[in-house]
């Protein structure tokens, strides 16, 4: 027994001399991460926390090692970037490691180390899986009360955004709003029109007002509105709101050489080529044309009616403009209208008309016997 008693105690005081120096670090340095295994997308960031106990504050190195090719690697604390920390025993201090995903990354998963080593060689790794995936449930889920909303250009298209915090912790949100190119798009809290961020407590949720105005110029048809929404965590969510553009068609009427004064005869025909104009972003269809001027005359169109004139088109029409044959010459008011539904427009014309050709001869041969009539007479009485 007593033979055996010797034995042991040799090969524990053998067991004590081998024992690296490092041995006591390994067991009292400790590095651990709450959520070893993540998932992530292609080109997304993401946060993790780091905690580093010991049984006496000391000095730790953090490093990370096994990081795939085109990922980067940060780690903060206290706001600053950090390659080392102060341990501390029980709750120990804490540091966050961030990772940027490559965009170009392929769906599988990623492993890497964290490891963490203090003055005295000892260290303590942790191993942390990045599961990159098509999509990520992040947590953060988004809706909207009513996703599509109907209106016209250069109108205030309004959402309500309701983000779900659905993350284990409280967290500060931001918003990025996209539009098609020469949309104006805002998202700001509903609580607070001018701050750019939300703070929502784990498990509740916020709501965001989402307002996007179109150019007046916008076409009719669908346009999607995209929100992102970022935590601190660099988790996200995104919601692609629609906004339904009613064009409405817009109707003008003009001359063709834009002058507003026509000249004319009496009982003869003068064409006025007009234009009828659609400067709106739908179409103008079914327009009739019109027209008043002094009794007697004479108003036709050619044609009379366009079936239909696209945004941005015009259409050419002719104004015939017949004066009654008893008018004398002088100038006229005259007006022409193009109608589509409860739209319309109207252009003033002056029309001045001339004396007749046959009436000026006719006043002339007139003119002329009567002079003659009156040189007989001086002859015939100059005799007596």
């Amino acid at each position: 027994m007593r033979t055996r008693t010797i034995t042991a105690l040799a090969l524990a005081a053998a067991a004590v001399v081998v024992t690296p120096a490092g041995a006591r670090a390994d067991e009292t340095l400790t590095l651990t991460t709450p959520f070893p295994a993540i998932e992530a997308e292609a080109g997304s960031s993401v946060t993790l926390d780091l905690t580093v106990t010991s049984a006496a504050p000391e000095v730790v190195a953090l490093e990370v090692s096994g990081l795939p090719d085109d990922w980067t690697s940060t780690i903060r604390g206290g706001g600053f970037v950090i390659h080392s920390i102060t341990s501390a025993p029980e709750d120990g201090s804490t540091a966050e490691l961030e990772l940027g995903v490559a965009p170009a990354a392929t769906a599988g998963e990623y492993d890497l180390t964290v490891t963490a080593t203090d003055t005295t060689g000892g260290r303590s790794s942790v191993p942390i899986t990045v599961i990159v995936a098509e999509q990520v449930d992040a947590g953060i889920q988004l809706s909207a009360d009513f996703p599509s909303i109907s209106g016209e250009p250069a109108t205030e298209f309004s959402y309500s955004l309701t983000i779900d915090n659905q993350t284990p912790i409280e967290q500060t949100f931001t918003f990025d709003p996209s539009a098609p190119q020469g949309w104006t798009v805002t998202a700001n809290p509903t609580a607070q029109a001018k701050a750019q961020t939300v703070t929502i407590e784990a498990g509740a949720t916020s709501t965001v007002q989402v307002s996007a105005t179109p150019p007046a110029t916008a076409d009719e048809g669908s346009y999607p509105i995209d929100v992102v929404v970022t935590g601190e965590n660099g988790a996200s969510g995104t919601i692609t709101l629609e906004a339904v553009v009613q064009g409405t068609p817009q109707l003008t009427l003009a001359t063709a050489d834009e002058r507003l004064d026509v000249t004319g005869e009496a009982n003869t025909e003068k064409r006025i080529p007009m234009i009828v104009a659609n400067t709106g972003t739908a179409p103008l269809e079914s327009v009739k044309l019109a027209g008043t001027a002094p009794t007697g005359w004479e108003v036709s169109f050619d044609p009379d009616t366009i079936d239909a004139v696209q945004p941005g088109e015009t259409a050419q029409v002719s104004a015939v403009v017949k004066p009654s044959s008893d008018a004398v010459a002088g100038d006229y008011a005259m007006t022409v209208r193009a109608s589509a539904g409860s739209l319309s427009s109207n252009t003033d014309l002056r029309y001045s008309l001339e004396g007749s050709r046959t009436l000026g001869v006719v006043a002339i041969a007139v003119i002329a016997a009567a002079f003659l009539v009156l040189a007989g007479v001086f002859v015939t009485f100059g005799r007596r």
